[in-house]
């Protein structure tokens, strides 16, 4: 989740709050064990596109402000920082399924998220994630 978490960081996971976009969520994949951290993109029932590093959602430009300067850096150069999708593309329907969530990783180009794995299924979210706890000088919340 570079660039807003890193490895070695600790969180406080909500199991209580209410999912919303942008959120930063703690997700179980299928048996693993394993917890990872993503960033909700899509809710039930949204349409979702990115074209041209631009996210349309419901037909409603939003910026990213999270990943403002990796996406610059990334034009500069002449590349996308996100590739090109849609819901439609990814799952054949024109909106999110009940029940489902687009999440992507904030280190989009390296990032394995919804784009690999498919939607996220509401039950494989642990939690938002609230805030970092460790290292101590970087305690505050995350957004």
């Amino acid at each position: 989740m570079i660039p807003t978490l890193r490895d070695g960081e600790f969180v406080y996971v909500s199991k209580r709050a209410k999912i919303k976009t942008f959120d930063l969520v703690a997700i179980q994949r299928g048996r693993t064990k394993q917890t990872d951290i993503r960033r909700v993109i899509g809710l039930p029932g949204q349409t979702v596109v990115y074209k041209n590093d631009q996210l349309t959602i419901d037909g409603v430009s939003k910026e990213e402000t999270f990943i403002q300067k990796e996406q610059q850096q990334a034009q500069e150069n002449g590349r996308l920082f996100t590739e090109d999708f849609s819901i439609l593309s990814l799952t054949g329907e024109t909106k999110i399924p009940e029940g489902k969530y687009l999440v992507l990783g904030d280190n989009r180009p390296y990032a394995s998220d919804s784009r690999y794995y498919q939607l996220l299924d509401e039950k494989e979210i642990v939690g938002k994630v609230e805030m970092r706890v460790l290292p101590f000088h970087k305690f505050r919340r995350v957004k």
